[in-house]
């Protein structure tokens, strides 16, 4: 059966009471050099679940500043919720508005990852260069659809969310795909309209 995220502020599973306040993102968030919602974010707010064995892709929607031309590198804020461990794969598409379109711009080598605490982990993938065109949207996400069967304890996290996103050029996304990852290119992605994940990204021109 079919997992939906829910929203939690420190480990209560309800929705969180108080909204982000914008202007606490300052500039930051669409400077010439990063996407930052970082700083907005009030550090224990998240969705969950992400994992085994529903809910197996979430991702954030961008629109590419002005002037820049790759991506080089790009941060989520995860939280354990289990034991066990999967594996996972950062992933860069072009996004088509309400889908991963087009072949992969990026893909990392598969990685894996068990926490043991409670608290909020960095986790960062390196692109490098890849290519992106100012202006349009793409969409950056982290996966277990491709390496689904190496789940361990249905094992899952839950991602550093702000509920009233910050961000204007685009939203948080997921898929409900256990293990299958040509639903990200064939099937809508279930968007939640005004939401921003806490995340960084660097540009390079």
């Amino acid at each position: 059966m079919s997992q939906y995220p829910s929203f939690s502020v420190m480990m209560r599973r309800t929705l969180p009471l108080c909204a982000v306040a914008v202007a606490a993102l300052g500039s930051s968030a669409a400077s010439a050099k990063h996407i930052n919602t970082l700083g907005a974010w009030d550090g224990s707010s998240y969705v969950q679940p992400f994992g085994c064995p529903d809910t197996t892709t979430y991702g954030q929607v961008i629109t590419v500043p002005k002037g820049e031309t790759t991506l080089d590198k790009f941060t989520f804020e995860w939280k354990n919720l289990d034991t066990g461990s999967f594996v996972a794969r950062g992933e860069v598409y072009a996004w088509n508005g309400s889908m991963a379109t087009g072949s992969a711009l990026w893909e990392s080598k598969a990685k894996t990852f068990s926490f043991s605490d409670s608290t909020f982990h960095k986790v960062t993938f390196k692109p490098g260069a890849v290519p992106v065109t100012a202006g349009q949207q793409y969409v950056v996400f982290v996966s277990i659809d491709k390496d689904y069967e190496k789940c361990t304890n249905s094992y899952e996290v839950g991602w550093g969310y702000l509920p009233t996103g910050p961000y204007p050029g685009g939203d948080f996304v997921y898929q409900n795909n256990e293990g299958n990852e040509g639903n990200w290119t064939t099937v809508p992605w279930t968007t939640f309209t005004g939401s921003d994940l806490a995340t960084k990204m660097a540009f390079g021109p």
